[in-house]
């Protein structure tokens, strides 16, 4: 069983913390306590309230233990300086991060970082759909 930390509640963040929860340990982290209500009860999991950019939210939220962070928040820039610290302080063995600017893959990338755009995975979904 795998621990995840996810940071960010959006509809990725949420639908994919509900889905993990079912097999490994899953600590969602957001800002928005909203946010977080809305995993409800079918989540068998933890919530933090916080900014990931605070140690003590990462540390509160298990990042010592993390098999994985997965970074799904609308800011590339914030995404990348959490996912660096993961990685360097913390020794995270996959740090995942959602991207938006494709221009931006090559640098996360040469961090050590795993990279998710979404414009990029469509791309490649839809030609398969019609070549």
């Amino acid at each position: 069983m795998k621990y995840v930390v996810i940071v960010g509640c959006g509809q990725t963040g949420r639908n994919l913390a509900l889905e993990l929860s079912q097999s490994h340990n899953v600590v969602v982290i957001d800002k928005d306590k909203q946010a977080l209500d809305v995993l409800g009860e079918s989540f068998n999991g933890k919530t933090v309230v916080g900014d990931a950019l605070n140690v003590e939210i990462l540390e509160s939220a298990g990042i010592q233990e993390a098999h994985a962070l997965i970074l799904l928040t609308g800011n590339d820039n914030f995404n990348l300086v959490i996912g660096k610290v993961a990685r360097r302080k913390y020794g995270v063995e996959k740090v995942v991060l959602q991207v938006y600017e494709v221009k931006k893959k090559k640098l996360f990338s040469e961090e050590g970082l795993i990279i998710v755009n979404r414009t990029y995975l469509l791309v490649e979904v839809f030609k398969k759909c019609i070549l």
